[in-house]
């Protein structure tokens, strides 16, 4: 249970709490790496990129209603309505199938996210693709048993994910996913 810590007037510290206590117990797949080291890349990313505490804060917090039994009410209750409309927009809807979740995302990051959210959700991506690498450097192609769907599917997700960054190609968090997907997908 989160503890009350709603006295600290610091809402990254707060988020920091309550990411690392939501995903306790938990691992990056196929991995021992605890999952919280994803959420804290992803709001040291964030924070490389100028993003502001609302932002960092649905950066650290953008999993946790996917992965958790926490709600976006639990965010918004604790972050307040623009930390928890960020987590929204940068989460799944995990009763739907993972082709058309997929889909979706690409969809709405292409056609309709601001910028804010595309920041979030490149920043979480960008994450990944650096987990990616870094297990084909370690184990090939084992990485993509790891996974729901193989090397196809991924390619087909984070290619369409790619063209939604083109948006906000003046970060160099997107000049890193870019290249990083070069890595992982055309190697």
């Amino acid at each position: 249970m989160i503890k009350d810590y709603t006295h600290d007037d610091m809402p990254i510290k707060r988020a920091i709490i309550f990411a690392a206590i939501a995903h306790q117990h938990q691992f990056r797949k196929g991995t021992k790496i605890p999952y919280i080291v994803h959420p804290f890349e992803v709001a040291q990313i964030l924070t490389a990129a100028g993003a502001n505490d609302e932002q960092i804060c649905a950066g650290l917090l953008h999993d946790v209603v996917e992965d958790t039994d926490f709600s976006i009410e639990d965010i918004g209750e604790h972050f307040g309505q623009k930390v928890a409309q960020l987590v929204s927009d940068c989460s799944e809807n995990k009763a739907w199938s993972w082709e058309r979740r997929k889909a979706e995302t690409i969809r709405f990051l292409t056609e309709a996210a601001e910028e804010e959210v595309l920041l979030v959700a490149c920043a979480d991506k960008l994450s990944n693709l650096r987990s990616n690498k870094q297990a084909i450097e370690d184990i090939g192609d084992k990485l993509w048993e790891r996974f729901n769907r193989g090397y196809d599917a991924q390619k087909w997700y984070y290619t369409g994910l790619k063209k939604a960054f083109e948006r906000i190609a003046q970060y160099e968090m997107v000049t890193e996913f870019n290249a990083l997907y070069e890595c992982v997908f055309n190697q």
